[in-house]
């Protein structure tokens, strides 16, 4: 090992060691000044390091999850979230150190998950949900590559599972109303309307504070939830006046623009967004699937069906590149089909 690899070696010890005893700010700042004091200092191998160790296969892997922690402290939370869930099944399964894992372990891994809640529900997880356990694998490993812990990521030679691409999921006007009707406070249909017309993220909408809003725009300027760009949202009027509602009506000094309704008045939660909208739509028998990103794909649909181009699409619901726009709104929706062939009977 290179005299470079070792002083890495080295710090990344001394960080996740201390990492019990120390805030992120403070690691970051013991992390800099050891670069800067190891940086004319030759370092030769005595001994083993603690990674080098024969310690068990948990404080191996533990070793791992923490410096990830660190080194991708920077990452939302539900994105670390997710990567960490993934490799702690992957190592409940096949119980072994994660620089040992190869692709027949996660090819095994892969098709445990597949059929993991046969039991409980007699079904087995879609190929979309499998892969994006395989895309949370597969930028673990990719992390743990580039950080020379291992030669290869082992998650490589899986294949992703091929998707049907099934017609876009969006509310019909009827459905729409139908959400409405259902709403019992200010709040639910300060919900529906602005989710309706901003199309954003409920990851993005229970990030916004009321000082955020152009009252006399409607515009929203918000960091979005994926890529971490920043990009205008929109309230039109009717969004604005059921919000400005419900703000109206509540007393407490929260600055979120959603809160629960019981003191302390917590800013809502993506989960309690969920629940909620549930909630609107049971009581008025809505029988479509309800959830806060559908709204999304309706407003998608309904800027597609008039005449906005792709490209504006893409713009105003945040995609990172026009395929994915594409590859949802250029299909044709079943009215539009219907209509076709009436002109030309």
């Amino acid at each position: 090992m290179n005299n470079q690899n070792i002083k890495t070696t080295v710090i990344d010890n001394v960080i996740v060691m201390m990492s019990n005893y120390m805030t992120p700010d403070m690691l970051q700042i013991l992390e800099k000044t050891m670069i800067d004091e190891l940086a004319d200092v030759k370092l030769e191998r005595l001994n083993t390091l603690p990674m080098e160790m024969k310690d068990s296969v948990d404080s191996q892997n533990q070793y791992i999850i923490k410096l990830f922690l660190y080194k991708k402290k920077n990452l939302k939370d539900a994105t670390k979230y997710g990567y960490l869930m993934a490799v702690k099944r992957l190592i409940t399964l096949v119980y072994k150190p994660l620089t040992q894992v190869d692709e027949m372990d996660i090819y095994r891994y892969l098709d445990w998950y597949e059929n993991k809640n046969m039991k409980e529900t007699g079904k087995k997880n879609q190929a979309s949900t499998i892969n994006n356990e395989r895309r949370f694998l597969s930028a673990f490993y990719s992390w743990m590559r580039k950080e020379k812990m291992i030669p290869d990521n082992p998650v490589d030679a899986v294949e992703p599972l091929k998707i049907a691409r099934k017609p876009i999921d969006y509310y019909t006007e009827e459905e729409m109303a139908m959400l409405r009707d259902g709403c019992a406070s200010l709040r639910d249909r300060a919900i529906i309307e602005v989710f309706r017309s901003s199309g954003a993220r409920v990851g993005e909408i229970v990030a916004i504070t009321v000082d955020m809003v152009d009252w006399a725009t409607g515009d929203i300027m918000i960091c979005g939830e994926k890529g971490d760009r920043y990009r205008p949202i929109y309230l039109d009027g009717e969004a604005r006046y059921h919000l400005k509602k419900y703000l109206e009506s509540r007393t407490d000094a929260d600055p979120h623009l959603f809160v629960s309704k019981k003191a302390p008045n917590k800013p809502l939660t993506t989960s309690a967004i969920r629940r909620e909208m549930k909630v609107i739509a049971g009581r008025v028998g809505v029988t479509c699937r309800v959830y806060p990103h559908k709204m999304r794909k309706t407003l998608g649909m309904d800027l597609k069906n008039h005449g906005v181009d792709i490209g504006t699409i893409q713009e105003i619901l945040g995609h990172a590149g026009p395929q994915v726009t594409a590859m949802y709104y250029a299909q044709s929706t079943p009215e539009t089909l219907r209509t076709a062939r009436k002109r030309a009977a």
